[in-house]
């Protein structure tokens, strides 16, 4: 088996930055995506030289958290009156009354900057791109177009979803649907998903069926630390020092070990 163990959103703020260096230096995490749009980005960017340099660094092109690296009056279609981008459910909020709310233009503009940010302050192209959260067909054009243009790793296409011979840790970290078709997605809800109980009690044995098998596993996570900036950007916050401790555990570490288990990242793909 090979393990391919990523956290995405390194820089959204420090306290999620902390976590993922964590994560890389005192766990196994193989890979992380950073943010260049965040006021952590430097910060972020300045503990990964100097803490986790083993872990490979990608980018999450984002256009629905914090504020963006073009001009907003540049790209209208993606922010508020204040010059911050439209959030995941404003978007989704947008696009249910219009299909096309988003300009392409504006969208390869925005990535097109972050990526060239990137390779300011890091001095190389990403190891990957991958995307945040909210999407739609337009922003998924310019993404790829942008992917190709660096001629980087794409992260949507190096593993298929669908492929035998993949198998997915998981299945924590998701809300309750309610009788009324609406989500519950609060701090206590995700306080009960705890993904270290879940691999110890529903996974490990499953995992250990294929352990010596030529089989790629995957362990794909938000791992992080809390802070206030964290509560004011998303709701998704309770379980990421939940990922970071199962990241960091000796359970998963002792697996590892265990079964010869080879640690990967996308430079496998190469």
């Amino acid at each position: 088996m090979k393990l391919f163990i990523q956290a995405d959103d390194y820089g959204m703020t420090t306290g999620v930055t902390d976590g993922i260096v964590a994560c890389g230096r005192d766990g196994v995490l193989t890979q992380t995506g950073l943010f260049t749009n965040m006021p952590s980005t430097e910060y972020a960017v300045k503990r990964y030289f100097s803490e986790i340099p083993h872990v490979l660094l990608g980018q999450d092109l984002n256009l629905s958290t914090g504020s963006p690296v073009t001009d907003p009056k540049l790209i209208p279609t993606l922010v508020q009156e204040n010059g911050a981008f439209l959030t995941s459910r404003m978007h989704r909020q947008k696009q249910s009354e219009d299909p096309d709310h988003v300009s392409y233009e504006e969208a390869y503009l925005e990535y097109d900057n972050q990526v060239k940010r990137f390779i300011e302050l890091v001095g190389h192209k990403p190891g990957y791109i991958g995307g945040h959260a909210w999407h739609n067909e337009v922003t998924n054009r310019a993404l790829q177009d942008i992917i190709d243009k660096y001629e980087v790793r794409d992260a949507m296409r190096l593993i298929p979803m669908d492929s035998e011979k993949i198998i997915r840790i998981g299945g924590w970290s998701n809300p309750k649907q309610l009788p009324d078709k609406s989500y519950d997605y609060s701090v206590i809800t995700q306080l009960e998903q705890d993904p270290l109980e879940m691999f110890i009690t529903h996974k490990l044995k499953a995992l250990e069926e294929y352990a010596d098998q030529d089989v790629l596993a995957i362990i794909h996570t938000h791992a992080g630390f809390l802070d206030r900036d964290l509560y004011k950007l998303s709701s998704f916050n309770a379980v990421r020092p939940m990922e970071a401790g199962f990241l960091c555990s000796a359970e998963l570490k002792d697996f590892i070990k265990k079964h010869h288990i080879e640690l990967i990242n996308y430079s496998y793909f190469d």
